[in-house]
């Protein structure tokens, strides 16, 4: 049996509390890091799964060419198989055409090199899919040259198809000017401000101005307010507007 002194049993039970002083730190500062890891997993897992289901998928190509991109834009280039390094985005008639990948490469070694980033369209191949590549040199944490690529196919049929119809457009705006033009008698058109907007060489030698774009300048008037009060009354009433007027035109009435 050993007898402790009253000195030796303080100091004893003073080094007893310390250390369950010392065990109680431990385990609230343990709890607290559980705590902080497991929100830290569930934030990972937020910013992973939104990245996932943006319309934007990242890839990192390494200085060595080595690849890293997720199963969606895998998905995009229709590949067969995931691709370790840059050569792999062909694969025989699949994914990123030779010409495509050849340019993507040629960019991405201006980037690793010289920090210069670069946007490109490519296509893949046997398929109407395009995707626009926007890369740029990664900062520290993420060493490599870092690409987002957006499936622009819907808009760049969409822009296709806006082209076509401003094309059609032109077409019979100017188709319309050359009828207005070689009208015999003067003829002109007005604006959503009802201001002059273009007139025919008829409409010129009318009311003797130096040329079409003069006459536009100058808002000059067949009959002084007449023809704009008309274009107003049509205006107004979403109909067209008839009058008929006494006119002098070179001389002749």
């Amino acid at each position: 049996m050993i007898t402790l002194t009253p000195a030796a049993a303080t100091i004893t039970g003073a080094a007893l509390g310390a250390l369950l002083v010392l065990g109680a730190i431990l385990l609230f500062l343990g709890l607290r890091l559980r705590a902080a890891g497991a929100k830290a997993l569930r934030q990972a897992r937020l910013t992973e799964a939104l990245i996932a289901s943006g319309p934007a998928q990242a890839m990192i190509v390494a200085s060595d060419g080595a690849l890293t991109l997720p199963r969606r834009l895998l998905d995009w280039l229709d590949l067969p198989r995931p691709p370790a390094f840059l050569d792999d985005l062909t694969q025989d008639m699949h994914g990123l055409a030779p010409a495509d990948r050849e340019a993507l490469a040629a960019d991405i070694a201006a980037a690793h090199k010289a920090a210069r980033p670069f946007e490109r369209v490519v296509r893949v191949q046997q398929s109407a899919r395009r995707l626009r590549l926007i890369g740029a040199r990664g900062e520290r944490a993420l060493s490599g040259v870092v690409i987002w690529a957006f499936d622009d196919t819907e808009s760049a049929g969409e822009v296709a198809r806006l082209q076509a119809e401003t094309a059609q457009a032109h077409a019979a705006f100017d188709a319309l000017t050359a009828l207005i033009e070689a009208a015999p008698m003067p003829m002109w058109y007005r604006g959503p401000d009802l201001k002059l907007m273009m007139v025919n060489t008829a409409y010129v030698r009318a009311v003797e101005g130096a040329g079409a774009e003069d006459v536009v300048a100058r808002g000059l008037e067949l009959l002084d307010d007449q023809p704009f009060a008309s274009a107003l009354a049509a205006r107004e009433a979403g109909a067209p507007h008839s009058v008929t007027l006494p006119a002098t035109i070179r001389g002749q009435r």
